[in-house]
């Protein structure tokens, strides 16, 4: 049987990974209601990285993957997308775990997080818009095209150009914002 701390730590990631989850999916849900389909921030992807980096692999997978599938469902737009950025997302969480994962977490820099999300979201964008072409019948050099150059000129009905990097870098900033705070402050113990 397992003693009264192990249990309490246990009890501390369970409401830390609900927390992350909750904030990933109510920001996502409020971004939506007032912006609609333009995405010039990740919610999720911020509160995956952070699950990363503060709790590790584990907690970051399931942030990732979790915060995917609650939000596309309350926003009404499941579909084989979901099933495809969850995957994503979850493996973001437990590379951004395993990357970041030391004993020592507050000196951790600002500039390798911030590098470090701009280029895993990039990644991930990238990944995202090919498997969606792939997925939708177009061949893989037209699909992997089309997800790069999605990122820079407006595609699928969008109208804003360079909404890629914008995107990748607003991510980045927050997360370098919370998870810097969070560290260096010590708000959350590490379980």
């Amino acid at each position: 049987m397992p003693n009264s701390s192990a249990k309490r730590n246990r009890t501390k990631r369970i409401a830390y990974t609900a927390l992350m989850v909750a904030l990933a999916v109510a920001l996502r849900l409020l971004k939506s209601s007032m912006f609609g389909p333009i995405q010039f921030i990740n919610f999720p992807g911020v509160f995956t990285i952070v699950s990363g980096i503060i709790f590790g692999p584990i907690t970051g997978m399931v942030v990732g993957a979790g915060s995917y599938l609650l939000s596309d469902i309350l926003i009404g737009l499941p579909g084989y997308w979901t099933m495809t950025n969850m995957f994503l997302m979850g493996g973001i969480g437990l590379i951004t775990g395993l990357i970041w994962k030391r004993g020592n977490r507050t000196d951790i820099s600002k500039i390798g997080i911030g590098v470090g999300t701009y280029l895993i979201m990039l990644a991930f964008d990238i990944a995202s818009s090919f498997a969606f072409y792939a997925l939708s019948g177009s061949e893989m050099s037209v699909a992997l095209f089309g997800g790069i150059l999605g990122l820079f000129i407006p595609s699928g009905g969008g109208y804003i150009y360079g909404i890629g990097p914008i995107t990748e870098a607003a991510t980045a900033i927050l997360v370098v914002v919370i998870a810097h705070t969070l560290l260096k402050n010590k708000i959350v113990r590490t379980c």
